[in-house]
């Protein structure tokens, strides 16, 4: 029988919850319109667009999108940023709840508006030789269906793979009970899952459609994420970032894979 190691995917970032000594302050804004979401969804996405304008501000990354987000393929473009930043605290400073409309004919929409007080410490620049590319078997999957993720590294590294999931958890994959730590040669490629494993893709209950990332981490010596598992499956956000910003920024590497998940008709 086919072991599951079974995703449910949402569009929810995470804020990059780290210990660091050097940090800068941002004040941003950031809006989502209520369009086929939820007003709580709404509130997350403006939260989420703050976020990455903070991380936009201090690392120098461009992030695409429009300043007024209410589709949900914009989020790719924030797991993207976070990527380049860390959040080390943060502050809603003040809500706002407007209308906007497009067209005079068109149904008012609502609005939801935050101003957001961000700490933000920039990524340290890395091996330039030491990198790691990953990529998934396709970009968009209906639910049930399997993913599968691809991997190599330019040096000798070790391989660890998280899922960063909608309830502020990350989830680590790999290393697991079924597969330990594995050390890849230069440019070998790896697979995962295993034989025998499969990644079933699953939208969050109630949700029609939803967008999320694998984090591939690439480590110059063993990384032992184990170690920080809670319970089951899942790392505290910030027991994990401790540790990612503990290793020298010239011993690791690491890409994020964003994807999509959709319901069935």
């Amino acid at each position: 029988m086919k072991g599951r190691l079974i995703l449910l995917a949402a569009f929810t970032l995470l804020p990059f919850a780290a210990f660091a000594a050097d940090c800068e302050w941002k004040e941003t804004t950031g809006e989502s319109a209520v369009e086929n979401i939820t007003a709580e969804e709404a509130r997350q996405l403006a939260l989420n667009r703050a976020r990455s304008k903070a991380v936009e501000e201090v690392s120098g990354v461009k992030i695409q999108g429009s300043s007024l987000v209410k589709n949900f393929n914009l989020a790719a473009d924030f797991i993207q940023a976070m990527s380049a930043g860390y959040i080390l605290e943060e502050k809603a400073v003040k809500w706002k709840t407007g209308t906007h409309q497009e067209k005079p004919e068109a149904t008012p929409l609502t609005i939801y508006k935050v101003t957001l007080n961000s700490c933000v410490a920039s990524v340290a620049a890395g091996d330039p030789y030491f990198s790691i590319k990953a990529s998934l078997n396709r970009p968009v999957f209906l639910s049930g269906e399997e993913a599968r993720i691809t991997a190599s590294c330019t040096k000798d590294c070790f391989l660890t793979i998280l899922n960063l999931t909608a309830d502020n958890k990350i989830r680590l994959l790999l290393p697991n009970k079924y597969k330990p730590s594995i050390r890849l040669k230069a440019n070998e490629a790896y697979s995962f899952p295993v034989e025998g494993l499969a990644l079933e893709m699953h939208t969050i209950p109630g949700h029609s459609r939803d967008t999320e990332a694998f984090l591939i981490i690439a480590t110059k010596e063993k990384f032992d994420s184990i170690r920080l598992l809670n319970k089951g499956e899942d790392i505290p956000q910030k027991e994990f970032y401790k540790a990612i910003l503990s290793l020298p920024a010239d011993t690791r590497a690491e890409e994020m894979v964003v994807y999509e998940v959709r319901e069935r008709n």
